[in-house]
């Protein structure tokens, strides 16, 4: 009897987040994601309720990575406060205003969990 190839916590992480990241057209997203505002939106206006959607999909992703990850590393700890997250996405839907928050979001943890290693 073989035993099977266990992946790393951290490629199962990575494997999530590519098959969110994934988009079969420039006008329709692979995953559903509930109340994600555009950029345009979001520069437009940052209203309380886009903010906290924000931080609530970043607490979202930030529980996947701890449920799938046996050593948690808790990647949003490297924020001071919420008011970096809401510049860096200013920062990223300036640079990709055709995009989607929940992309940028996706980015913005992706970054954090690198710089967590």
């Amino acid at each position: 009897m073989q035993k099977a190839k266990t992946r790393t916590p951290l490629s199962k992480v990575a494997l999530v987040l590519a098959f969110s990241l994934w988009m079969p057209s420039a006008n329709s997203q692979a995953s559903t994601v509930f109340g994600s505002p555009d950029c345009g939106q979001w520069v437009a206006e940052k209203t309380p309720t886009r903010r906290t959607w924000l931080m609530g999909y970043l607490s979202g992703l930030n529980n996947l990575h701890d449920l799938l990850n046996q050593k948690p590393k808790n990647p949003l700890d490297a924020l001071s406060s919420a008011d970096q997250a809401f510049l860096w996405m200013d920062n990223w839907c300036k640079a990709n205003p055709l995009k989607s928050v929940s992309n940028g979001a996706i980015d913005l943890f992706i970054e954090l969990m690198r710089n967590k290693k």
